[in-house]
């Protein structure tokens, strides 16, 4: 009998290796810590899948690709690639109490947008992020952004470092309770995940820094909450401001789940506060001591004595949330008339090039009269009168006596105004009109 030998065949099946901290799972449904590989399909040498937590080497075997579909059913099928962190925004809320660590003083309800938020306040954003795409990530930082586009189409800034902070950054990073990093204790938003005394996947961190170095763990599938504080710092008055999170790690914005919305807010209306203030004999103010007592509506120099300088002034107070401050001009409605038809000279320096006095008077057989501002910043030549003996005349037309560039808190100026007779000055009442302007700058 003849025995005919059956070829024997060797098959090489090549499995697919997935490489992670924890031990390989050869299952319907491959685990670990990190992530789920769910209803593994096997194509011919797929290549290379990874993401922060594990990787795919690579994979053979039976083609199996496309989609199929019947009346009944759908067959999802081919290459298998896992998704990267895929975190997305879901709820937030406003609060004012910065000093607690987990806030309870709302601004507004969940989701809606808090008005009237007033400059230099501090206040905290409770916002949930989901992870998506069952992927975890480590050493997760989110940094807040800010934008008048809803969309943040254009004009996306970032919120302001806490120690690169002006009067006119917009918004800042600020100090409230709670380490920057550290985790927050409880959660206060509906769709967090739990967090009770900072245990729970619903337990994010403070975020008092935008660009610190956090080794937070943001679990797959978790809804985490976190805090960001901030304060405004010279935000556009009466103006609509939306927030995102972006994720510093992986250096993209963070997207809105399907159906949410970015935090928002209103700042306050515009606002200005302008007063003028009196000042009695005897202080002492911009390099002189007054020699005689004024009030917010009169200037009085009271009598002048040949040869001798005499010295007054007022004090201007201003508060104002304009974006880009505000500017006070100064003007006189007439000289310094006598009753008899006399007058008493206006100086020789001007607003645009103020003089000491003894350069700015030089006449003494008569007189003359002008003002100095204790503003050492103006505009265009900025430090015109940053020196304490220089004076301007008086003019018709408004010169600028105050300037600010930020929005300002009780911010004053003082305003001196000199004169000076010469035994030739004939003794009559001399009297004048002037004013003040002020123009914010929103």
């Amino acid at each position: 009998m003849n025995m005919q030998h059956q070829p024997k065949t060797l098959i090489n099946f090549i499995l697919p290796t997935i490489l992670f901290s924890a031990s390989l799972v050869f299952a319907a449904d491959f685990t670990s810590n990190n992530f789920i590989f769910r209803n593994p399909v096997i194509d011919v040498f797929g290549g290379v899948a990874s993401s922060s937590s594990f990787q795919q080497g690579i994979a053979g075997g039976q083609n199996a690709s496309g989609e199929s579909t019947s009346a009944n059913f759908v067959v999802l099928s081919g290459f298998l690639y896992f998704n990267d962190f895929t975190p997305a925004s879901q709820n937030w809320r406003w609060y004012d109490d910065e000093t607690s660590e987990t806030p309870s003083v709302a601004l507004a309800n969940e989701n809606a947008a808090p008005i009237n938020i007033t400059n230099q306040n501090i206040i905290k954003l409770r916002l949930t992020i989901k992870e998506l795409g069952g992927i975890g990530n480590k050493n997760t930082k989110f940094r807040l952004q800010f934008s008048e586009y809803s969309d943040f189409s254009n004009d996306v800034q970032n919120v302001v470092e806490t120690a690169d902070c002006a009067d006119n950054s917009l918004w800042c990073y600020a100090d409230g309770a709670g380490s920057d990093n550290a985790l927050i204790q409880n959660k206060t938003l509906s769709d967090a995940d739990s967090c009770l005394s900072g245990i729970g996947n619903g337990c994010g961190t403070h975020n008092e820094f935008g660009s610190s170095t956090s080794s937070f763990i943001h679990t797959r599938n978790a809804a985490s909450e976190y805090e960001f504080t901030i304060k405004h710092a010279g935000a556009r008055a009466n103006a609509v401001y939306f927030f995102r999170a972006f994720d510093l790690g992986n250096n993209k914005p963070i997207v809105l789940k399907p159906g949410a919305f970015y935090p928002s807010l209103v700042t306050e209306a515009a606002r200005l506060t302008f007063s003028i203030s009196g000042l009695p004999s005897g202080i002492a103010t911009e390099g002189i001591i007054t020699d005689a007592t004024t009030t917010p509506l009169n200037v009085s120099f009271g009598s002048l004595n040949p040869g001798l300088e005499t010295e007054v002034a007022q004090r201007l107070t201003v508060t104002t949330n304009g974006t880009d401050g505000y500017r006070i001009f100064i003007f006189q409605r007439q000289g310094l008339l006598g009753d008899g038809g006399s007058e008493i000279a206006p100086i020789i320096g001007n607003n645009e090039v103020p003089l000491n006095w003894s350069a700015a008077c030089p006449a003494l057989d008569q007189g003359c009269y002008g003002y100095h501002s204790g503003d050492d910043a103006l505009s265009g030549n900025a430090s015109r009168f940053s020196a304490n003996n220089t004076y301007a005349k008086l003019e018709n037309s408004p010169k600028e006596a105050a300037f600010s560039s930020v929005p300002v808190i009780n911010e004053s100026v003082d305003i001196i105004f000199k004169a000076q007779i010469g035994p030739e000055q004939p003794p009559e009442d001399y009297q004048s009109g002037a004013g003040y302007i002020i123009v914010p700058v929103f």
